[in-house]
């Protein structure tokens, strides 16, 4: 036990050092600044919630797996993944592309569930359908912090500088615009993406277990592709944050 308690405290230990190195050499190149940092923070708070939408759904429905794993904590520790939340992000930074990564997913088990089918889906959906709401209503408080403070748009309140209004606007926008990201990302019907739970119940469970084996390398192919032409990225999503953008920021803003 003590063994295999020193193990995990090397490991985290080296974790740690790995991502102060990363950090490191991000701030000395100028990669690392206050609204990377909220990026971050922003990204880390959606998928905080992402995850934890699965467990209360999955509780209501009678699975407690979740709950007794502690993931129904907000707390971003519970939810880390030591190279996919923060490893990852940092390493996109330095090669120049937007900071993007995932958290641990949280352990579900509706065997026993009330309405299994349904609670399948539901489980699965809680996730990109809490993201829609969260990009909704940070872009409806965005669009009330401008209004407020009589700004003509995003691009006059961030001239003004470093002041707490304009940091608060800039986390909201781009919290907005992430969780609009996590939202299409996750409905793509591509296992283990959420959205392939609606792909399950539309063909049935054998046959789906048959598509899934069949794309088990669609995920880090599509990472393989986007790595390749970032312009995919863009293509993809930006229809979806430019919609974002055009309901929510007075006179628009290119990000």
């Amino acid at each position: 036990m003590t063994q295999k308690l020193l193990e995990i405290k090397g490991k985290n230990i080296l974790i740690l050092v790995g991502v102060a190195l990363v950090a490191a050499i991000a701030v000395s190149k100028g990669i690392l600044t206050v609204y990377t940092g909220i990026n971050i923070l922003a990204a880390l708070t959606a998928l905080v919630f992402h995850e934890v939408s699965h467990g209360v759904v999955a509780l209501y429905y009678g699975d407690a797996t979740a709950h007794r794993a502690g993931r129904l904590s907000l707390s971003p520790r519970a939810h880390i993944d030591p190279f996919g939340t923060v490893i990852l992000p940092l390493m996109l930074l330095l090669l120049g592309f937007p900071p993007f990564g995932y958290a641990k997913p949280v352990p579900i088990n509706l065997s026993g569930a009330r309405h299994r089918k349904r609670a399948e889906l539901m489980v699965a959906l809680a996730g990109p359908f809490t993201n829609l709401v969260l990009a909704v209503a940070s872009g409806f408080a965005l669009k009330v912090l401008l209004f407020s403070n009589k700004y003509q748009g995003y691009a006059s309140l961030t001239s003004s500088g470093f002041t707490a209004t304009a940091l608060i606007a800039y986390f909201l926008l781009f919290f907005g615009v992430v969780n609009v990201i996590y939202f299409v990302l996750n409905m793509i019907p591509l296992p283990p993406l959420d959205g392939s739970a609606i792909l399950r119940r539309v063909v049935g469970p054998e046959r789906y277990q048959v598509i899934a084996a069949k794309m088990k390398y669609g995920i880090p192919i599509l990472l393989f592709v986007v790595f390749l032409f970032p312009g995919v990225f863009g293509i993809i999503f930006s229809p979806f944050e430019h919609l974002w953008l055009s309901i929510f920021v007075p006179n628009g803003i290119v990000l």
